[in-house]
């Protein structure tokens, strides 16, 4: 999705796709020795903080564009979620966080931030353009995803020409708030910002001509 830039720390390299971030704050707001874009130089420092704590705030990026590397192993350090979920960001994305493809491709920090306000030109990742077009929904869910979930297993994500995020694979749906609201293997998520049954597909790409790859 774009360039990765690289930190390198005594024990640690944290690496940055600029591409992926969509700049929530979370961890200039949660690590500021680390992470201080308003810093002189770069703005990334690994050895500013034990690497635990490091580590942490890389893996809790929810778009992925945070990693954490073992300078000597050049291993990714962050460990796959024991449970897929997909929440619903209040006026904004969905947060997936899983062991996933998305449209086939491995997502290795296990987590991305999908568009659903329809205007990304990053389709189907989020590029805040739900912010320019002023984007609102409150991220409720207003009934329960049908069925429960089955054994671990990847999530496969995949966008359909001009249509909706089709979801294959065991997850656990959670609201705006956090709150687990549903567990299933499949469903249709609305990517073009018009359904009136969101977080669900209803058919509105059809009416308002959505289109996007």
């Amino acid at each position: 999705m774009g360039r990765i830039h690289r930190y390198e720390g005594e024990k640690i390299i944290v690496e940055f796709e600029f591409g992926r971030c969509i700049h929530t704050g979370d961890c200039t707001r949660d690590l500021p020795e680390v992470f201080n874009v308003k810093r002189a130089g770069r703005w990334v420092h690994p050895d500013a903080a034990p690497v635990e704590d490091v580590v942490r705030i890389c893996a809790a990026c929810p778009t992925g564009a945070l990693r954490c590397l073992d300078k000597i192993s050049g291993k990714t350090m962050h460990h796959v979620p024991v449970e897929n979920s997909i929440q619903c960001i209040a006026d904004g994305p969905l947060y997936v966080h899983a062991e996933m493809t998305v449209n086939g491709k491995t997502q290795p920090m296990h987590r991305v931030a999908l568009c659903r306000c329809g205007a990304s030109a990053l389709m189907p990742f989020c590029d805040n353009s739900h912010k320019v077009i002023d984007f609102r929904d409150a991220g409720q869910v207003g009934c329960p995803l049908p069925g429960e979930a089955s054994a671990a297993a990847v999530l496969a994500v995949s966008s359909t020409p001009d249509g909706p995020l089709m979801i294959e694979g065991p997850f656990t749906l959670l609201d705006a708030a956090g709150k687990a609201v549903g567990k299933s293997s499949k469903a249709a998520l609305c990517r073009c910002g018009a359904s009136k049954m969101k977080p669900y597909c209803d058919g509105s790409h059809n009416q308002i001509d959505f289109k996007a790859d």
